[in-house]
């Protein structure tokens, strides 16, 4: 006649049933039949449980903790998942020997620009967008958001001038404020679309001349930054209104030559208010 091998978890039963559990409590604590313990337990010669440890019924979610406890989970995350008492599930930790939580969840730090990020999210910024002009990294973009819940905008629909449009803003006066992305000290305006970047002004500037600006593009008017199309020009048609303001203020034309010989046809320019000067002499002059 053949020995009968032991159960595989003998060990882990004998152990339990030396800590005075009964027979049921450990059938369902190891997931065995109940008559395996009464085997091991009369193998072992070990007297029945004691009525008292009858008296305490097993929690309704005792799997669900033991299976987190045994996870890493601490007390305080146990108890907002399963609604146990703490104390419960502390007792029941001890009593399965596991030991110390390794899952420690620790408080996230709020980022600095926090509120700023939400804000330019939640107006349809692309997470890209909201980092390069923040200057923040893209991956605290992505947490913010998902935070946040706020959904990942679209596939850019619009066209290049839509865009433009749906950032900017008309003002008294025929002004347009650019309500867009900024960059640098000066907060310049610039609009990224399909991985490339633009002046929206211009943008402006083409839209009402249908050619793109010889030099760089910008407001002639007095609103610092204006965006509106009527009010930007290229170099040409700035020199060409400076000029004529030049005249009408009762100014003497612009000589060929500047007073260090400078061809003002190809260097010459006008200020805001008209006043010719040589660019190339300015230049020199603001060089350090």
């Amino acid at each position: 006649m053949t020995r009968q091998q032991p159960h595989p978890k003998a060990g882990e039963i004998r152990a339990l049933l030396e800590e005075g559990l009964n027979n049921r409590v450990i059938a369902r604590r190891l997931d065995i039949d109940v008559r395996v313990v009464a085997q091991t337990r009369k193998d072992a010669g070990l007297p029945p449980a004691p009525r008292s440890s009858w008296t305490r019924r097993p929690h309704p979610k005792e799997r669900t903790i033991r299976l987190l406890l045994s996870e890493g989970y601490t007390d305080t995350a146990i108890r907002e998942r399963t609604g146990a008492d703490v104390a419960t599930i502390a007792r029941m930790r001890t009593a399965g020997r596991f030991g110390p939580a390794t899952i420690i969840r620790r408080p996230q730090r709020i980022h600095p620009k926090d509120a700023e990020i939400r804000a330019l999210l939640r107006a349809g910024r692309s997470g890209n967008a909201v980092a390069l002009e923040l200057g923040v990294d893209r991956a605290a973009v992505r947490r913010i958001r998902a935070e946040a819940g706020i959904p990942t905008p679209p596939v850019q629909p619009l066209s290049l001038e839509e865009k433009w449009a749906a950032h900017t803003r008309m003002l008294e006066g025929g002004h347009r404020e650019w309500t867009g992305e900024r960059v640098g000290k000066s907060r310049t305006p610039v609009m990224r679309y399909r991985e490339k970047s633009y002046s929206p002004f211009a943008i402006a500037f083409r839209q009402r001349t249908g050619r793109d600006p010889v030099g760089q593009a910008k407001a002639e008017c007095d609103l610092h930054q204006c965006v509106a199309p009527e009010h930007v020009e290229d170099e040409p048609g700035r020199t060409r209104l400076r000029e004529q303001l030049s005249l009408v203020m009762g100014r003497a034309p612009r000589k060929p030559r500047c007073r260090r010989g400078h061809d003002q046809a190809e260097h010459g320019r006008y200020s805001p208010d008209g006043v010719p000067y040589c660019q190339t002499c300015h230049d020199g002059e603001t060089d350090p």
